[in-house]
This record gives structure tokens, sequence and C-alpha cells, in this order.
């Protein structure tokens, strides 16, 4: 009996290590489950995704737009949440052709603001923000919260003015703490870029370098604006040289991305997300284009905390920063985790388990938020300043 028990024992021990040690997928980590499990979950998220798509447009037509408040995934509950004003308009929406095959898969939850309410709620607290010339903050739409976010990143200016001024519109306020709870920075071996390779391929969410640093320049003091090679864990004082730039969107508006000329003829750049710490270290890039559902799974590879995952909190986000000309806006709103050297990160989503959907790069970071510039905006910047990326499409051979 003894050994029965011990068998027994040590059977649940197996199985309890086994799940621990498969869970190395980002999405596992992210989702909490096995590794054998994530294919099933993508394929349940894409599956409200594709619900999403069809009635958003629904909920923001005249007739629905004041009784609803907006949609989101909840992926462990296993539906799409409808925030719903009016529940008169639920048999309604529900008898329409286009949403009665999807009703099992819908959660109305009783909410106060419709969608209608939010975006001029939104409208009035960002025209508010613009004239008290806030600083060091974050406005954002929150369907969970139903409600109008401010962030404040930064903790030694004073806001009371701003704050007082938008109290009729009850937004929630929340504040940086640099208490949040971080996920664990894998360091693997040094990668140090060697000048003798003949090439050297560069993946998405590899780091560039110059030498001023960040996203102020000041070409006074530096000279021209050239750029260097610097991939994970690489050793600073051997990078490769990459080109100077082709386009700086400062310049033209409140967006914050660059494009580098790459003139260093050894430079290879690939169609593939660098993931090192992990078994798919490769992600193949096999399409870009919008992310639009609330709380779906987002992730970004970059050069300091490398890959993690999180959700969508919010989209056309605005971004204040520190000074007068760090305004960003069109920007996506992630709970994902990052730290100062992330900025310009890769930003995707999985589509397979090695497959990955890009969405935009990394702008800003802070305590359990970072700001996303995503490519549909990169890419209309690009078509009305340069002409270019018209007829663009990512696209893998043979798919």
């Amino acid at each position: 009996m003894r050994v029965i028990y011990f068998l027994i024992i040590f059977v649940i021990s197996l199985q309890s290590y086994s799940i621990y040690a498969q869970q190395n997928h980002p999405l596992a980590k992210l989702w909490g489950i096995n590794d054998t499990e994530v294919p099933e979950w993508l394929d349940a998220e894409k599956y409200f995704i594709m619900i999403d798509e069809i009635l958003r447009p629904i909920l923001a037509e005249d007739n629905f737009i004041s009784s609803f408040g907006g949609t989101y995934i909840d992926i462990f509950k296993n539906w799409l949440v409808v925030n719903t004003v009016d529940y008169s308009k639920v048999e309604e929406l529900l008898a329409l052709p286009q949403v009665s095959p999807y009703s099992e898969s819908l959660h109305f939850k009783n909410v106060t603001n419709s969608m209608e309410q939010l975006k001029y709620y939104f409208g009035e607290i960002t025209l508010i923000a613009n004239t008290y010339e806030v600083r060091g903050a974050l406005i954002y739409i929150n369907m969970e919260f139903n409600n109008i976010v401010i962030y404040f990143f930064v903790t030694h200016i004073d806001h009371t003015e701003f704050i007082n001024a938008v109290e009729p519109f009850n937004p929630k306020i929340i504040y940086v703490s640099t208490r949040s709870v971080s996920q664990t920075i894998i360091r693997p071996r040094r990668r140090d870029v060697n000048s003798r390779d003949l090439e050297v391929k560069v993946f998405g969410g590899d780091g560039v370098y110059n030498k001023a640093a960040g996203h102020c320049y000041d070409i006074e003091s530096y000279g021209e604006n050239y750029f260097y090679y610097s991939p994970w864990n690489s050793n600073s004082n051997a990078l490769l040289p990459i080109g100077g730039v082709e386009y700086e969107s400062k310049a033209d508006g409140f967006y914050d991305f660059v494009v580098i000329r790459v003139e260093n003829v050894d430079l290879n750049p690939q169609f593939i997300i660098r993931n090192d710490d992990d078994q798919y270290r490769e992600l193949i890039i096999i399409n870009n284009g919008l992310i639009s559902s609330h709380y779906a799974h987002i992730c970004k590879s970059g050069v300091i905390t490398h890959l993690t995952c999180g959700y969508v909190l919010g989209f056309d986000g605005a971004f204040y920063g520190i000074e007068e000309n760090d305004d960003v806006f069109e920007l996506i709103i992630t709970d994902l985790y990052g730290f100062l050297g992330d900025a310009g990160g890769s930003v995707f989503s999985f589509a397979s388990l090695n497959t990955v959907n890009v969405h935009g790069i990394v702008v800003t970071v802070g305590p359990g938020i970072c700001a996303v510039q995503s490519l549909f905006t990169i890419f209309n910047v690009l078509h009305d300043k340069l002409r270019l990326f018209y007829d663009i499409m990512v696209y893998v051979e043979g798919s």
C-alpha cells in the first residue's frame, strides 16, 4: 500500500512539474496555461476577434451608439463583453442576422457610459489637457472601466488645476507606481556583433543606438543623427553602423518614429521578430494590419526587456510628454512590460506558435503601461510625406 501511495504522489508531482516546465511560450505565461493549450486558446481569441469585427461597426450606428458602451474580450470567461446602457436594445441587436449566430458568445454587462458619451468625454478632456499644457500623462478610453483613463507617469508635476477642470467628466485617475509587478528579464549568453561577419541578419526587436540616445536629438552637439546596430545583449563597444535618417516624423506632426537608411551592405533586415529567450527563437512575420479588439493579447520584442506580452487597453490614445514637443497621438495603449531603451521595439500578436502579425512600434513605457505607434499610422504618414508604401503587402511566399 505504501508503494501505491508513493507512486500516486510521484505521478502527481511529475504532472505538476510537466505543466510548469511547459509554460515557456509567451502566451502560456500570459494566460497561465500549458504550452500545449496555446493553439486552442489562440483560436478562441481569434473567434472572439472575428465576432468583435462584426459587432463594432453595428454598435457604432446611430441606432445603437447611445445604447451600448463598446466591447472587449474576456478570454478567461470565454466570451465577448458588450457594455450595455439600454437593455431594451439587446433583443433588437440579437435579432440581426449578422449577430444572432453568435448570441451564446456575448455577455451583456450593465454600464453607465455609452460609446457616444465616451468619445465626447475623451474629446473634451484632451482639449482641456491642451489648454492646461498637461505634461507626463496618457489619456485613453478603457472599455473594461467604461471610462476615460488619465495615467500620470510622473509624480513631480502638479496637475491639480487640470484634474479639477475635468472633474465633471469623472475620469479614472491613475498615478504611476514604481512598485508595479515586473516580469522576469532573462539574460542569455552575450551575443556580440562581429564586424568581420560577411552578413548580419537584423531582426525586429533588435536595438539601434545613436550618440544622443533617446527621442531628443541635439544636432548641434552631435552632428548627423547616425545610427548603429545593437542586438540583444550586445557589447556596445562593437556596434555596426547602419546609416542616417531618411525621415523623422516629429518634424511634421504628433507622431513618433524615424525611418533609417540602411547604408551598410553587410546588414540584412529580415521579416522576423527576435525571441532568443524561448524555444521559438525566430518569429516569422506573415502579415501586417490593424489590431482593433480591446483586451486582445499583444506582445513586443525590445532590446532591454526582450519579449513580453500583455493586453490592449485602448486605442487612439494621447501621450503628453515631459517636453512640449513630445506629444504623440493615435496610440495603442497596452499593459506590456517594458523599460527605457525598448522604444522602437517591434509590437505584434501571435498568429500561431511561431508566426506573428506586426502592429507597430513601442513609443513610450512606464510601470504597467506601454504606448504603441501603429503600423497603420506610420504607413499613412509615409504615404503622405514621402509617397511611399502605397502598394506594400507583407506576406510569406507560398502562403
